[in-house]
């Protein structure tokens, strides 16, 4: 083990050994495959306002404004051909971006931080609303005619699916609630058909231009009622069948609770807002202010004077205007500026790309000596140009250093004697509570700040484990409250098109936290749910009989499988694996519960279910070329399938993800299954880096957190060493700024990326195996250290879990090697439940030669013992 003597080693490392890389088994972290390039979120927790900054510094906004990619990017050029040397973070904890350049005799410091909202938020509405799709918005789209508020002038965009929104109403409550929309875009009529429709109400077919003209603004009244008593109001726009365009738009609607007189004028000018429930804008914005800062130093190492005319930077697909030649405004809104003098403002356009450069007055630094400036990003939904000198600005970096040293994030729980591991750890905690959001009063835990900027039922529901499994209950309580709302009236979950898996998902996802927080009467609360979600697997199964093909009947209908494998109509295993595994949880849960005779009941089914599954597991196994027996994902693979466009759905890696989660954490197979074997032993010829490759989109590439499903089925079945290395191999491929993107190119290969940066299902699945390689729930055993690295177990080294969430109750226990490395001490506190029979120490990996040695303890005592290591 390679360890720092300070933090600034600990991030500087990668790039002085980044071009050395070492092999996983070497267990060193060196960031020796991280990508080529990275994003870095620097808001705060739970802010509204993701900012990313780029591998160069640049702050990033408008993701998918005009493109796919940022619409807007801001960057600071002290001297043309600047050379990059690095870029770390201030701490794992302080989202401080240092990157740091150089030109001759000029050392560079840029530090690109977010300061925190600023502002009164207005007064909260009788009602709210939460949109469920994807929160595409156009700002500035409309062109309203004269009379009608500009608040309109945005619209929400569908991007081929529908626009959904959730109104948040008293059980059974009726309401008037009014769609506003103008059509901007056609002018002739058949284009923008849709259809609009509000629970309790009869719906409505509008063709945007031949029922209202273009450029002209219209309200669709509906006399709405919370059909289903869940609380609900559902609101939808969806493109029509005989629509040519399928983009649904909404530019805003209005609930009202009282009478109110049908005044189209009066409303479309934003007159009757004070009497609405809610009056919700596409784009509307809040009354407060969120800058971000990009501060640069720039210090002398030279002998003679140097004089240099940084220029601010401003790219953008957005409309772009010079604002008293000194600054610059972005879509009409944002504005950026510097602390120092600007000389001059250039505005240029390339293609459809607009630049505008504010160039500084010329900054002298002396031999020795410092200079300093500020760019500023002045967003929000208020704009205020602070920090306006350098001296603020640098006040303001200070106040959020201390901001994150006091924000109360669940750091301290587990602490490992790596320093870089330690770093991942942390800094993963921190990266999912950026991310998150409160929608409708309640914590959304989301995947990323860009494309996975919402709910997916599955990497959700590992976001929440990790969080409860650092002691943080409480809040993921609440966003598994947010998770259930997505319900459907009959009990079953499809946020992704038959991605029949949700349900399983979210049937392990709540029993689990009910086990780790040992919340009973939690539990007991949303039990119904939890009976309709089951209810609907068997109907599921049933519907499995009602397509052309024998293949599937009796296990899950054509469905979606994710993982490098496309289209919502497969017939695949990887539903089967969710719902047996959701099913498996549930039968358990309820006999926890007392409820033996519903268990029993659901036992029965589930015994079907996994039959079923066994049988057609039978008839699909195959030899892979190395002549391992493996299951592939999609059911009987012919060979003319074999030669179509896209055979690489049909490698035998691909989307064994849900096989991963089948061992662990679904526990659906015995540990000699020879099923079992033949998968793991198939992925282990996929290995390159540490990693195995092919499992997701990228073909050939590497889908990062998959290291953690394969490691816990490696530590599942006994093979705790393996895990350790591929945890380390999975902190090899971080960026610098200690994070993961989805998906990403061999180290030797071209760019190639795929999804979020930084993506928080990465952050969970680390948080998940760090901790799970030091204690793992077995049944009625709690196992300790099945892979603890030996190399944690040096001269002086302490590994501590405190208060960790178990089955069991909270664990908090200790190893700490003596001065010489010959002996550690173990400590362990008393677990509160007590159905845990044992306390499993195991020493094979790190202080016995036998690799299968351990030390059973009794789990309701307090333990203080020596442990000899044998090296």
């Amino acid at each position: 083990m390679r360890q720092s003597s300070t933090k600034t080693f600990l991030f500087l490392v990668v790039f002085s050994v980044g071009s050395l890389p070492l092999l996983a088994r070497e267990m060193v972290v060196d960031f020796g495959y991280r990508p080529q390039q990275w994003r870095t979120a620097i808001c705060p927790p739970d802010d509204t306002y993701k900012t990313l900054v780029n591998e160069k510094g640049a702050l990033l906004y408008h993701y998918a404004r005009g493109g796919w990619w940022f619409g807007t990017s801001v960057r600071v050029e002290v001297v043309p051909g600047e050379k990059i040397v690095d870029q770390q973070l201030l701490s794992p904890r302080t989202p401080i971006v240092q990157t740091r350049l150089t030109d001759g005799d000029l050392e560079i410091l840029e530090e690109a931080f977010a300061l925190k909202k600023q502002g009164t938020p207005p007064a909260p509405p009788k009602f709210t609303a939460v949109r469920k799709d994807r929160p595409n918005v156009m700002r500035n789209w409309a062109k309203l005619p004269a009379g009608v508020t500009e608040k309109l002038s945005a619209i929400a965009v569908g991007g081929n699916h529908p626009i959904i929104y959730q109104i948040k109403v008293p059980k059974g409550a009726a309401a008037t609630v009014v769609l506003g929309l103008c059509e901007s875009w056609h002018d002739r009529p058949g284009r923008r058909i849709m259809d609009l429709s509000v629970e309790g109400a009869p719906p409505k077919k509008v063709d945007t231009v031949a029922d209202i003209g273009k450029n002209v603004a219209d309200a669709f009244w509906f006399n709405a009622q919370d059909a289903d008593h869940d609380g609900l109001i559902e609101l939808k726009v969806t493109a029509a069948k005989d629509a040519q365009d399928k983009n649904a738009i909404l530019n805003g609607f209005w609930v009202f609770d009282a009478p109110v007189g049908h005044d189209d004028a009066a409303l479309l000018a934003g007159k009757l807002d004070a009497q609405a429930g809610l009056a919700c804008y596409a784009g509307q914005r809040d009354n407060e202010s969120r800058n971000d800062v990009i501060l640069v130093h720039v210090a002398n190492k030279g002998d003679a004077p140097k004089t240099v005319r940084p220029k601010v930077i401003v790219e953008s697909l957005l409309n772009l205007k010079s604002l008293d030649k000194d600054r610059v405004r972005v879509d009409d809104h944002e504005t950026v500026l510097a602390t120092a003098k600007v000389a001059s403002v250039t505005m240029r356009k390339n293609d459809q790309r607009g630049e505008a450069v504010l160039t500084l007055a010329p900054l002298t630094v002396e031999p020795g000596k410092t200079a300093s400036f500020a760019a500023i990003y002045c967003g929000g939904g208020r704009i205020e140009c602070r920090p306006l000198s350098t001296t603020e600005a640098e006040e303001e970096r200070q106040a959020m250093v201390q901001f994150w040293k006091t924000v109360p994030l669940p750091y301290d729980r587990v602490t490992v004697p790596d320093e870089n591991i330690q770093a991942l750890f942390d800094s993963s905690i921190r990266n999912i509570w950026q991310a998150r959001e409160i929608k409708n009063g309640l914590p959304a835990f989301q995947v990323g700040a860009t494309c996975y900027r919402g709910l997916w039922i599955v990497d959700g529901a590992f976001i929440l484990e990790s969080a409860t499994i650092l002691g943080a209950g409480d809040q993921t309580r609440a966003g598994i409250a947010y998770m259930l709302s997505f319900q459907k009236p009959d009990g079953h979950f499809e946020i992704l098109p038959r991605y029949w898996k949700e349900n399983g998902i979210v049937l392990w996802t709540c029993t689990r936290f009910a086990r780790l927080t040992q919340d009973k009467k939690w539990l007991e609360s949303i039990w119904p749910k939890l009976e309709k979600v089951v209810a609907s697997i068997k109907r599921l199964r049933d519907e499995s009989y009602k397509d052309a093909s024998p293949l599937n009947d009796g296990l899950m209908p054509q469905g979606g499988v994710d993982g490098g494998i496309g289209g919502d109509f497969q017939y695949e295993f990887s539903n089967a694996y969710w719902n047996l595994t959701g099913l498996k949880a549930a039968i358990q849960a309820a006999r926890w519960l007392g409820k033996n005779g519903q268990a029993d009941q659901w036992q029965k089914e589930y015994d079907d279910f996994y039959a079923v599954f066994r049988k057609y597991e039978r008839r699909d196994r195959r030899f892979d070329v190395y002549g391992n027996r493996y299951l592939p994902i999609l059911m009987a693979i012919e060979e003319p399938i074999l030669l179509s466009e896209n055979a690489q759905w049909y490698l035998p890696c691909k989307a064994q993800w849900a096989f991963c989660n089948a061992v662990y954490p679904g526990q659906l197979f015995n540990k000699n299954d020879p099923l079992v074997k033949g998968n793991l032993d198939m992925l282990k010829t996929y290995e390159k880096e540490g990693m195995v490759t092919t499992t997701g989109w990228l073909t050939h590439g590497i889908w990062n957190y998959f290291a953690s499903f394969y490691g816990h089925a490696l530590l599942w079945q006994g093979d705790g060493p393996k895990a350790a290395e591929v945890l380390y191999a999975y902190a090899n491929h971080a960026a610098p700024n200690l994070a993961w993107i989805e998906e990403q190119g061999l180290k030797d290969q071209p760019i190639r990326e795929n999804g979020d940066f930084p993506h928080n299902w990465a952050s969970a699945e680390f948080i998940r195996l760090t901790t799970h390689l030091l204690a793992l729930d077995r049944g009625r055993q709690m196992h300790l250290f099945e892979g603890l690295p030996r190399q944690w177990t040096g001269p002086g080294m302490v590994t501590r879990l405190k208060e960790i969430s178990t089955p069991f109750g909270p664990l908090t226990c200790s190893l700490r090697v003596n001065d010489n490395g010959s002996a550690a001490t173990f400590q362990a506190e008393p677990l509160s439940d007590p159905s845990c029979e044992k306390l499993v120490v195991h020493l094979g990996a790190w202080a016995e030669s036998d690799p299968q040695a351990t030390l059973e303890l009794d789990p309701k005592k307090s333990h203080n013992i020596t442990i000899p290591i044998k090296r």
